[in-house]
């Protein structure tokens, strides 16, 4: 190839193979930490993660962070947000701060409390803390050890405070930390170890090889009897308590290869008998399973060397998921793949890495090295013997011979023939060495006229034939020590626009009749075993998805399945080349769009395959498959072409961008997170509720309440986006779906007890929860007490009138009897006028009873009106009948916006324009307030239906005048149809089901209900 073209290709190679963004386990001030120095981690009870830095407390649950800082309610405690240590007693954290003294928080009323020097405490700069028993708190300072205790709430107790001499002439000072464990409180000081009983009296404890000044800054009892101390600069030790044995990891001992410094910072107890330990250099590891200390590095902590990588508290779950606080790198989040696989890349310091960090050849010899070949960094070995899972390997580097062009340190594939000889496919041609003595040869150059590019994939066939493919074509070598000759893959004049692309060649694979498939950058050859062509098959509808083959790979199945950049493809009836049928896998699967570079299979049958978008483990059988990005714990999101190899002892190993990944599939036992449903905000009407109904008391509501908006959270922390949320108000109702969706409104709840349960599922593990419990009071209207009292008054009234009035019968009988005989004469004159005043009164009822029945503002008939005709039309045999109950949607904020007139003229235009729809004995009337009836006989529910679209349409374009401004408006309405024995009590209850619920689905819009 010439060299300006070798250039252009090396320069898209590095386009493609850009590096990628840093993990997303990172959270940092850019995630919504308050600041980037996570000195002190606590989970509470109901799952939260509690963050500590020097500007406030963090509350992350897997989503967003929170962020609390005492000065939000005392304006005076800002030095309290300075948080070293932090300790979860129920619904109470405690906060050693940095000149604030001891803060509590309460996670219920989300407020804070601080005391300090004023309150009686012997400093205000704390460095640790920790809780013994109820009431009873311990505190580490520069000045000492201090004790507190206190009765009842916290928030509003008296605290006695009492200082406890650590050692003597003179006593110790500096307490940098201090922890429970099931011997009592162990204290770390500025020169020793103490241990403090059950009555305070506080016992050195000698740690035998300790040095002094022996300054303890970390400390775990985990299991019982069996102490870890962290020290400044003496490394870690674990003591036996039971027989004071000593055990001592230092950086460079065999039981510690993952250490790299002597400095401790932060100890915490893992599953399985697993310890963490962070350093200033990064997290550490005890594995029982080798009992040593094994590194866990996160990807820019392997590159920190000089400036430190401090790890300052840690949070372990009982899956291994660790969470790391750091100064001034913000938090990471370690899951338990980080455990399983096992990544090698350049590194800064400790023992020899990858030269470079583009692995493009992989190969595991008969011996069980590990050969690399990079992009940019030659060839490497890592010997079978040195190489133990989790702990770093140790890379011996094979220069090529001095003069060697630098073209040959891009390694492209990596190959060990029968005879056991070691071939490396370079820019710069072909290479080998025997394992036993390395020392690289190249390979006879052809010449001048058949001289090829720079090789990129190399198959020793079942004849032992070496196939070599290029970006100058297919070339083979029948015998070793024998030049390459070419293999024409087109012949001249055949797919001219194929010439090019043809010349680039990727993959070689030999199937069982001894033919060659080969993978190009235009598509797949098919050759016979003495390479001549049988079959050729491009991209197109029904054929390849993609022109470039990547890899061919025979599954253990017997299939055979293509790598291409349009995907993962099953090759179908693979015995008759030249009738291939292509399955593309990866579209039918649901696999993430784009390349699929190298294929490999484990030994359940798995195939493992490496993209640009992590690298996939799926299962052709069932379809199912699993993605591991880099934030899952493996080197690089995006992989090379080819850079795969299957080794002893089950391992699988990848190469992409950005290092080697390792792993043994067997290992891969992953239990997803078990959700823990929780609400982590309750917002009504605008206004934060803090409580939340933790109390276990129902959150009581009136009657028409505001809005409650919640937020909900599963507390999953691996991959929170997995997450699917579902929610019921009613423990005998189906569950509602939310999806990824976390933030539910709910409005115009019904009167009554409602209970919210929240369900989330991650993958195949699922929980649900109640989380809180609602209580909407009736309309005072409603409440028996109401109606006791109006029944009352009512009878008393009553019996008043009726009291009063037969006084005044008596009264008027006895006048008229005394003036009877006086009045005979106007009898008849008094008849008559009592009869034109009853015809008087009569006409005027009548006009009563028509006022009676007509809405003022709109003219139409009112609730009595309408309540006669329901009940009429229901009395008519056979006559069905439609009412749609309307609502005007937000009508108190159009009264609010724009006044009371405003809504009067809505009310009009609405009336005027539904009254135009009405035809023959349809009605419409109003009902009361902003919601209207319309009584719609003898139609189905789908006439009924397409009459209210008809309108709910005509009014999405209504606009009403008020004054300058106009004024738009929306409906939601409910229809219910009349069935057989109802009544007009029943049959609106049917409307006003489907109107809440009209609303409750987002307003704007019809439901019918049956």
């Amino acid at each position: 190839m010439p060299r300006p073209a070798r250039i252009a290709v090396l320069a898209w190679l590095l386009g493609v193979f850009a590096p990628t963004l840093p993990a997303a386990t990172e959270y940092t001030v850019a995630e919504g930490l308050s600041q980037n120095s996570a000195l002190a981690l606590a989970r509470d009870g109901d799952g939260f993660l509690w963050i500590g830095t020097e500007d406030g407390l963090n509350r992350f649950d897997g989503y967003e962070f929170r962020v609390y800082r005492p000065s939000d309610h005392d304006p005076g405690a800002t030095a309290a947000a300075y948080i070293r240590d932090i300790v979860v007693d129920g619904r109470h954290l405690f906060l050693a701060t940095n000149g604030g003294g001891v803060g509590i928080y309460d996670r219920h009323t989300e407020r804070f409390r601080t005391i300090g020097i004023a309150d009686g405490l012997p400093a205000d700069h704390y460095n640790a803390l920790d809780r013994i028993g109820p009431g009873t708190l311990y505190l580490a300072s520069r000045t000492g050890l201090a004790r507190i205790d206190w009765r009842g709430d916290p928030m509003r107790a008296e605290f006695a405070v009492r200082r406890i001499e650590v050692g003597s002439d003179p006593p110790r000072t500096d307490i940098w930390t201090l922890r429970r464990g099931p011997g009592g409180l162990w204290v770390g000081s500025g020169d020793g170890l103490f241990r403090v009983d059950a009555a305070d009296r506080v016992h050195p404890v000698d740690v035998p090889g300790a040095e002094s000044p022996f300054n303890v800054d970390a400390l775990l009892e985990a299991p019982a009897g069996v102490l870890w101390i962290g020290t400044w600069n003496h490394g870690l030790f674990r003591i036996e308590l039971a027989d004071r044995q000593v055990r001592r990891f230092l950086p460079g001992t065999a039981d510690a290869p993952g250490l790299r410094t002597r400095r401790i910072m932060s100890l915490a107890a893992g599953p399985g008998g697993s310890v963490y330990v962070g350093t200033e250099r990064g997290l550490t590891w005890y594995d029982p399973g080798c009992d040593c200390l094994k590194a866990l590095d996160h990807v820019r902590s392997a590159r920190v060397a000089g400036r430190g990588f401090l790890v300052e508290a840690l949070d372990v779950d009982e899956r291994g998921g660790v969470f790391a606080g750091q100064w001034g790198e913000g938090l990471v989040r370690f899951t338990p793949s980080d455990l399983i696989f096992h990544v090698e890349r350049d590194r800064d310091e400790g023992l020899p890495g990858l030269a470079q960090g583009r692995v493009r050849a992989v190969l595991e010899d008969r011996r069980g090295d590990l050969w690399v070949g990079s992009f940019g960094g030659g060839v490497q070995r890592a010997a079978a013997a040195v190489r133990r899972e989790g702990i770093e390997w140790p890379f011996e580097a094979l220069p090529f011979p001095a003069g060697t062009p630098e073209a040959a340190r891009l390694v492209w594939n990596l190959q060990q023939d029968r005879v056991g000889r070691i071939w490396a496919a370079t820019d710069n041609g072909l290479y080998w060495t025997l394992p036993e003595d390395p020392s690289w040869r190249p390979e006879p150059q052809p010449p001048p006229p058949q001289r090829s590019g720079g090789t990129r994939v190399l198959l020793q066939d079942s004849r032992g034939r070496l196939w070599v493919g290029s970006s100058a074509g297919l070339w083979r070598i029948d015998a070793f020590g024998q030049p390459r000759r070419p293999v024409p893959l087109v012949r001249p004049g055949e797919d001219p626009q194929y010439v090019q692309q043809d010349r680039s060649v990727y993959a070689l694979h030999e199937d069982a009749e001894q033919r060659l498939w080969v993978g190009t950058s235009a598509g797949l050859h098919i050759l016979d075993p003495e390479g001549v062509s049988l079959a050729r098959h491009r991209v197109g509808p029904g054929r390849l998805p993609g022109s470039i083959v990547w890899d061919i790979h025979r599954h253990t199945d017997g299939h055979l399945f293509i790598g291409s950049n349009g995907g993962l493809v099953r090759v179908l009836d693979a015995d008759r080349p030249d009738a291939l049928r292509f399955d593309p896998l990866g579209r039918l699967a649901g696999l993430p769009s784009g390349m699929v570079y190298a294929i490999a299979s484990d030994r359940s049958g798995h195939l493992w395959l490496t993209t640009n978008r992590g690298l996939i483990r799926f299962d052709p059988a069932s379809l199912q498959h699993r993605i591991w990005r880099r934030r899952h714990g493996i080197a690089s999101d995006e992989f090379a072409s080819g850079a795969v190899a299957a080794g002893s002892q089950g391992w699988l190993y990848f190469g992409g961008i950005d290092g080697l990944t390792a792993v043994r599939p067997e290992h891969l036992h992953e239990t997803p997170e078990l959700p823990r449903p929780s609400l982590a905000r309750l917002v009504e009407g605008g206004r934060a509720v803090a409580s939340a109904g933790r109390s276990g008391q129902p959150l009581e509501l009136v009657f028409a309440h505001a809005p409650l908006t919640l937020d909900f959270t599963g507390l999953v922390f691996d991959a929170p986006d997995r997450a699917r949320f579902r929610y019921r108000l009613d423990p005998a109702a189906p569950y509602r779906e939310l999806g990824s969706r976390r933030t539910l409104i709910l409005d115009r709840l019904p009167v009554g007890e409602h209970r919210l349960e929240l369900r989330v599922d991650n993958d195949e593990r699922g929980a649900a929860r109640e989380l809180l419990r609602l209580r909407v009071a009736p309309p005072l209207y409603a409440t028996w007490t109401f109606r006791i009292a109006i029944t009352s008054l009512t009878l008393l009234l009553l019996a008043l009138i009726y009291l009063w009035r037969v006084r005044e019968i008596n009264r008027q009988r006895h006048a008229l009897a005394a003036e009877v005989a006086a009045r005979t004469r106007e009898l008849r004159a008094q008849k008559e006028a009592l009869e034109a005043t009853a015809e008087a009164l009569a006409g005027a009822n009548a006009r009563l009873r028509t006022l009676s029945t007509i809405d003022p503002l709109t003219g139409l008939p009112n609730r009595r009106a309408l309540m006669e005709r329901i009940e009429h039309r229901l009395r008519a045999p056979l006559a069905p009948l439609a009412l749609a109950l309307i609502d005007l949607d937000h009508f108190k904020r159009i009264n609010d916006s724009h006044g009371h007139l405003a809504g009067d003229a809505v009310l009009r235009d609405f009336a005027a324009l539904a009254d135009g729809h009405l035809r023959g004995e349809q009605t419409l009337g109003r009902w009361g307030g902003e919601e209207f009836l319309a009584l719609l006989p003898d139609i189905d529910a789908a006439a009924a239906l397409a009459w209210v679209e008809r309108l709910l349409a005509q009014v999405r374009t209504r606009r009403v005048a008020i004054g300058e401004a106009t004024v738009g408006y929306r409906l939601s309405v409910g229809i219910a149809l009349s069935a057989a024995g109802d009544d007009a009590d029943l049959l609106i209850a049917r409307a006003d089901r489907a109107l809440y619920r009209a609303k409750d689905e987002g307003r704007d819009r019809a439901v019918c209900q049956a």
